[in-house]
């Protein structure tokens, strides 16, 4: 059987997806029947894990300098879901990007995620998901 390993680009920054929020990514692509979908950020990252970033930068001031946050910045969760969005457009699945283009948009009080999968990451979401490492994510 196939493996294809799923990991993010050399990066400095902390890593804020997990195996849950890759598993429900992977899940809701390959619901998609194309290569663009929008995903409810909901749908990807749980609100107890969205509550627990909050409790965890706003009582080490370092994260806002980890993470290029200006100070004059109110930290709310819309500023943790424009994090996930780089993270998830740092995504690679044996070294080429899952993704073309990620964007958040905001609609009313929504979330939600615009993805452009390359085609050899839609495919393998939508015929052989089991088959993806998501070995180095908790």
């Amino acid at each position: 059987m196939q493996s294809y390993k799923i990991e993010m680009k050399e990066s400095a920054l902390p890593v804020l997806l997990t195996k849950s929020i890759l598993y429900n990514l992977i899940r809701c692509v390959g619901n998609h029947r194309r290569l663009e979908s929008r995903i409810e950020a909901e749908a990807l990252v749980e609100i107890p894990y969205i509550k627990y970033l909050l409790d965890v930068f706003r009582s080490n001031p370092e994260f806002f300098t980890a993470f290029h946050i200006p100070a004059e910045v109110c930290l709310d969760a819309e500023v943790l879901y424009r994090l996930f969005t780089d993270q998830f457009q740092m995504l690679t699945m044996d070294g080429e990007k899952c993704f073309e283009q990620v964007k958040m948009l905001k609609q009313d009080s929504r979330i939600k995620y615009c993805f452009k999968c390359s085609i050899h990451f839609y495919r393998v979401c939508n015929s052989d998901s089991k088959a993806l490492n998501l070995s180095s994510f908790t």
